[in-house]
């Protein structure tokens, strides 16, 4: 019954307007990246079941080691599973144009307002609102990630190598992709298999 759940949550489709729309949206989001995050949680995972929370967390996870900025290799990700080469082209460009629009914006209010009382006043104000909403998403976000399991093992695994020993970190993503691939997959099917059995 869980599998066909899941496999209702895949077959979701996101047209390329909605696609236009969740992305306009994220790129309005405060924060910076978690931020974005949130809203694309809430977007495709919450509300429209578009992909179950496993595949975005996946997405992500790719996301923060290709070599581009994350929240533009998720655009590019959901854009061209939702909508080919055309949605990955809108889902970039509604992201972009926010920020686009907000940078000139706020460029022109520096210049304008850098040397006035307002200016002094946007540390103590803005600042902190952003890192509030930041804390906000990381929490939404790994509150099903944080829980006992053999992910979680490994994840706190190559922070203590990283950090104490200074592994370099490549080579630690590539261990543990090599792990996850070979030996959790395994170990997972056979639990699949224990399951399929124990239903019979």
């Amino acid at each position: 019954m869980k599998s066909d759940g899941a496999k209702r949550q895949r077959g979701a489709r996101v047209t390329r307007g909605e696609l236009f729309s969740i992305f306009l949206r994220a790129g309005l989001a405060f924060g910076g990246g978690l931020g974005i995050l949130a809203v694309l949680e809430e977007e495709l995972v919450d509300k429209r079941r578009a992909v179950t929370k496993e595949e975005f967390l996946t997405i992500y996870g790719i996301g923060r080691i290709v070599p581009s900025g994350t929240m533009t290799a998720l655009a590019v990700a959901y854009g061209y599973r939702f909508g080919g080469l055309f949605g990955t082209v809108i889902a970039l460009a509604a992201l972009s144009i926010p920020v686009f629009v907000l940078t000139v914006a706020l460029t022109i209010a520096y210049h304008y307002l850098r040397n006035t009382r307002l200016f002094d006043l946007l540390p103590v104000t803005i600042m902190p609102a952003a890192l509030a909403l930041i804390i906000v998403a990381a929490l939404k976000l790994g509150k099903d990630v944080f829980r006992p399991s053999r992910e979680l093992v490994i994840a706190c695994s190559a922070f203590a190598l990283a950090l104490f020993l200074r592994l370099n970190p490549a080579l630690i993503l590539l261990v543990g992709g090599a792990l996850g691939a070979f030996v959790l997959q395994k170990v997972e099917e056979e639990s699949d298999a224990r399951e399929k059995e124990s239903g019979k």
